[in-house]
């Protein structure tokens, strides 16, 4: 267990923030609560409450201060689908770092502030180059950390277990001594060689997304003659 620590100088709101993020890492996000961030920083409970409200607004905090050490590109320089890569490696890269962002963001109504509001504009104005309604381009954007959010936790299970990080390795550990007689596909897909390095299965997995959603703007009345 890391020692306590003592804010250098006024206790902030920032300090107790990150003193937070530092319980959340190592701990999960369950265990964070005003009473263990004021232990962890020597102090009182009643000190945090002047800067802090509630836990709410602690995780709250948290997930912004993460957010908002994001740097996105100007989506002017990119295509859409090069920004959409960009957005899901900012999400996939905290979440493996702070794997408590997965059970703060998972949810209808995840907690946000300034820096997540001006992440969701820079991904809708990206995708305004596909001139998608708003609904659309929000559905598309959900969709995304969907498949960020779940494949991260995959990830953190793996490492848990001592697996690899490319979850198709995994499966064929697993699954290669079963008897797979009766599943005569899979039985071929578990005893295919997969190639030696990175075989970059996470943007390989985005795309599978972003061909969808190209496909189905090509659909819509008037495209295809755009597109010849």
């Amino acid at each position: 267990m890391s020692p306590r620590t003592r804010p250098a100088g006024p206790l902030s709101r920032e300090g107790i923030v990150s003193a937070a993020i530092t319980l959340a890492d190592r701990d999960g996000l369950d265990t964070v609560s005003m009473r263990r961030v004021a232990e962890h920083l020597r102090t009182g409970p009643a000190s945090l409450y002047r800067h802090v409200s509630n836990r709410d607004e602690l995780v709250t905090a948290m997930v912004e201060q993460v957010v908002a050490q994001r740097e996105y590109p100007d989506p002017a320089d990119l295509d859409w689908r090069e920004c959409m890569h960009v957005l899901a490696r900012q999400d996939w890269s905290a979440m493996l770092v702070h794997p408590w962002m997965i059970t703060a963001t998972a949810t209808v109504t995840p907690p946000f502030g300034a820096a997540s509001l001006a992440s969701m504009e820079w991904a809708l104005t990206a995708l305004a180059q596909l001139e998608l309604p708003l609904q659309e381009a929000a559905r598309v954007i959900m969709t995304i950390n969907n498949y960020v959010q779940g494949t991260a936790r995959v990830v953190l299970g793996d490492r848990q277990a001592g697996s690899d990080d490319d979850p198709g390795r995994s499966w064929q550990r697993r699954l290669r001594g079963v008897d797979l007689s009766a599943s005569p596909r899979l039985q071929r897909l578990i005893a295919e060689p997969l190639p030696d390095g990175d075989r970059h299965w996470f943007e390989d997995g985005l795309d599978v997304i972003l061909d969808g959603v190209e496909a189905r703007q090509a659909r819509k009345p008037g495209r295809e003659s755009e597109l010849d």
